[in-house]
């Protein structure tokens, strides 16, 4: 998967999740006191303004920054959600449509119009809604963890950006481009997470996950498995061979692998 791929699949993903704003925002103005909708509306714009980041997409980042954190001060009830925010909010998505449609990786900084959005949602904030009150939720503070990954991929794109963001919440990671070297590799070394490619070259990640499980010395490694499709019978055996995540590739799918590491290595 190059990086054009990777774009297509950032571009239906944030798509799906603007219908989702869309509908939350409808939904809100239906009834505001009802704070679920923007729980799940902050979600959304937080993933699609780290897919973005991602794809280095700056006025996509930038504008779904801007409007997650008028977001963040509905949700920690910082200020009231009125009709002149509501607006706001709805401009704010039909901008991000526009600019998820037509954005390419390394685009240069956010436009004139991207610029006064940002300017506007970042007015609606105000001084008022600068400090959260007492016992509001506050951001991800946890420290990164440490450990050994071997992640396992026949593109050279995809180890490369699945070992950024493993590196940036603080993994040690070596990548390899078979799955037969990968498992002699695995055997010979000793690291805290194997993560592969399910379409890899060698043997494939199932395979390798069988020949992982069937190791006295490495039976017990956890195992994510990363693939193109969303195939059942790929997922049924997965679980059955204990694999501790199965995720879809995809711009957000190297979103959540970090996430599933963390998760699994915490245990």
């Amino acid at each position: 998967m190059d990086m054009m791929e990777f774009l297509d699949e950032f571009r239906a993903e944030a798509g799906e999740h603007l219908r989702a704003l869309d509908a939350q925002l409808l939904q809100l103005e239906r009834d505001p006191a009802d704070s679920a909708p923007i729980r799940e509306m902050f979600l959304s714009a937080h993933t699609i303004k780290g897919g973005a980041a991602m794809m280095e997409l700056e006025g996509v980042r930038g504008l779904a920054h801007a409007m997650e954190d008028v977001l963040g001060t509905l949700r920690d009830g910082r200020q009231p959600f009125d009709r002149e925010t509501a607006d706001l909010l709805f401009r704010t998505l039909d901008l991000l449509r526009e600019l998820v449609e037509r954005s390419l990786p390394g685009e240069e900084p956010a436009d004139g119009a991207v610029q006064e959005m940002m300017a506007a949602l970042r007015g609606r904030i105000g001084k008022d809604a600068a400090a959260p009150p007492a016992g509001a939720p506050e951001a991800d503070q946890r420290p990164p963890l440490s450990g050994r990954v071997l992640l396992v991929d026949d593109s050279a794109t995809v180890r490369m950006m699945n070992k950024i963001h493993l590196a940036d919440a603080g993994f040690e990671v070596e990548t390899l481009g078979d799955g037969t070297e990968a498992l002699t590799r695995a055997l010979e070394g000793s690291y805290d997470l194997i993560v592969t490619s399910i379409e890899v070259r060698g043997l494939r990640g199932l395979e390798l996950a069988a020949a992982l499980r069937s190791s006295t010395s490495r039976s017990g490694v956890p195992i994510i498995l990363m693939s193109s499709d969303d195939n059942s019978e790929h997922r049924r055996r997965a679980s059955d061979l204990g694999v501790g995540a199965y995720i879809r590739k995809g711009s957000f799918g190297q979103l959540r692998l970090a996430e599933a590491a963390r998760e699994l290595l915490a245990r």
